[in-house]
């Protein structure tokens, strides 16, 4: 079965932390690309599509960035798997990071 997602995903694990009107979390990112992500978490009551939430994430050479976002669906198979969609605009330092991830190769060992 073909992918048919419009943006280039990058697989990388960086630490995040999770703001939500509800409370907070921890996670990693699972992937990336300029739109969206794919997260695991850990936080409890689960998160719902729909929710809007903020990330902490740690980019490597930057440090912590907060990036809201709308959350686009929640496992109910893998606890904690969620897909999120960033909210627009995109933080520039995201995109660029992405961007040079997606130019440059960088595999997974690296990117933490």
């Amino acid at each position: 079965m073909a992918d048919l997602r419009a943006q280039l995903r990058v697989a990388v694990h960086y630490r995040l932390s999770l703001r939500r009107a509800g409370g907070k979390g921890r996670g990693t990112t699972e992937n990336l690309s300029e739109r969206g992500a794919m997260v695991s978490l850990d936080v409890d009551p689960p998160l719902v599509a729909g929710e809007m939430i903020e990330l902490e994430i740690e980019l490597p050479g930057y440090g912590s960035l907060a990036v809201p976002a709308k959350v686009r669906w929640a496992s109910t198979v893998l606890p904690g798997m969620t897909g999120v969609e960033f909210t627009l605009p995109v933080s520039p330092v995201l995109l660029a990071h992405i961007a040079q991830l997606i130019t440059t190769g960088i595999d997974e060992a690296e990117a933490r």
